[in-house]
């Protein structure tokens, strides 16, 4: 087993600092004094088991895991629990809530159906759990411990270069990825994986990670109307297409028919009859983002985490306030209740948190998978 010195700097999670910059009093309240919800959220609980089943469908190596595995895995993470999914961004911009089982199956299903084997993928590493000790910018120290785990790091056979593949679910895609190309969680990626591969001896040492795939899968069910021979969308038939059809085949039929008849009567001649292409075609379901980072990029990359790490180390020391970013998307903060009482009676709402809330390890699967992996971690000092 190999061991890891004692922490004396705190850990840092690619997580957490996405949470820091969202809003420095979240951060606070989740990741500095380890507050946390009783229940584990439904959006992570169903994203955890899409990426359980995503790991098992990519293993090392060339042959990709079978659907049946890839669905086993999802299911044993659900743990026969059954919870309700917002959906949303579908074909009439709807809000629906179905059944995550049977959204997560629908879902996994689809991504191989589009996407295949991914012959072109050579799987190194999966589920990479990692961590690396971050200097001070200035001194000489470590500041933070950075650590994550990366979905999947593959070599691109037909581009020949080694990528980074993060998987994620969203309820709706972008209407603009560029975004992507200054992501910091999978960005971070590029810059420690290749010295944490070489340690697990994945890579000798010369390799570079130069591409980023962001994998991403919509939360919604599939889309059930017919399509036609370009994969347009198409509506109900009415009675016009029945006898347009019927007309073409020459099969004799009579015009007081209803339309149950006309469409046996078209089934058993063989006919496919479909109405009008739809105004409202189908949102995709699943799409690859893939962006390029050059070393001056990787190092950016670096540098931000050392300053994210001065920030959050002086509102430890008490020399910063946590102060609060609020804007649209507070009302899906977990502790939007307990921020918006906040703002009325501080007192009331630690109540609140003492009530509804506990105080739970944000790193503690972190630990857990490092010694699953073969080191001991120990506790921050």
């Amino acid at each position: 087993m190999v061991k890891v010195k004692e922490q004396h700097a705190p850990l840092l999670r690619t997580s957490e600092r996405g949470d820091f910059k969202r809003c420095p009093w979240l951060w606070d309240q989740v990741w500095n004094q380890h507050w946390r919800s009783k229940r584990e959220p439904t959006w992570a609980w169903f994203g955890t088991a899409i990426h359980k089943g995503l790991e098992a469908r990519y293993p090392r190596g060339d042959k990709r895991g079978s659907v049946e595995a890839m669905l086993a895995a999802f299911e044993e993470s659900i743990d026969k629990e059954v919870r309700r999914v917002y959906t949303e961004g579908g074909e009439l911009d709807e809000v629906e809530v179905v059944d995550g089982k049977e959204l997560g199956i629908a879902m996994l299903r689809g991504y191989v159906k589009e996407f295949g084997e991914d012959q072109h993928w050579t799987v190194l590493d999966t589920e990479g759990t990692f961590q690396i000790d971050v200097p001070h910018p200035h001194k000489q120290k470590t500041m933070v411990v950075y650590c994550g785990t990366w979905d999947v790091v593959v070599y691109d056979k037909v581009e020949k270069v080694y990528k980074v593949v993060d998987h994620k679910t969203r309820k709706a895609f972008p209407g603009n990825w560029e975004f992507y190309s200054i992501n910091d969680q999978a960005g971070s990626y590029l810059w420690v994986a290749p010295e944490v591969l070489v340690a697990k001896g994945i890579f000798k040492g010369d390799e570079v990670i130069e591409g980023l795939v962001f994998n991403t899968l919509r939360k919604h069910l599939p889309d059930t109307r017919p399509v036609d021979s370009d994969g347009l969308a198409r509506n109900k038939p009415i009675k016009q297409h029945y006898h347009d059809a019927l007309d073409a085949a020459k099969v004799p039929y009579s015009s007081r028919d209803a339309i149950a008849v006309l469409s046996a009567l078209a089934n058993q001649h063989g006919l496919t009859v479909l109405g009008d292409v739809s105004k409202v075609q189908p949102a995709a379901l699943y799409h690859r983002e893939e962006v390029y980072r050059s070393p001056e990029e990787r190092v950016t990359q670096a540098q931000r985490v050392q300053q994210e790490a001065v920030w959050m180390s002086l509102i430890r020391k008490g020399k910063l306030q946590a102060i609060k970013h609020t804007g649209e998307d507070c009302v899906r903060c977990p502790l939007f209740d307990m921020c918006q009482l906040h703002e009325q009676d501080p007192e009331a709402a630690w109540e609140l948190r003492a009530s509804t809330m506990v105080k739970r390890d944000p790193y503690r699967d972190h630990r857990e998978a490092m010694e699953e992996n073969g080191f001991e971690v120990k506790l921050n000092g």
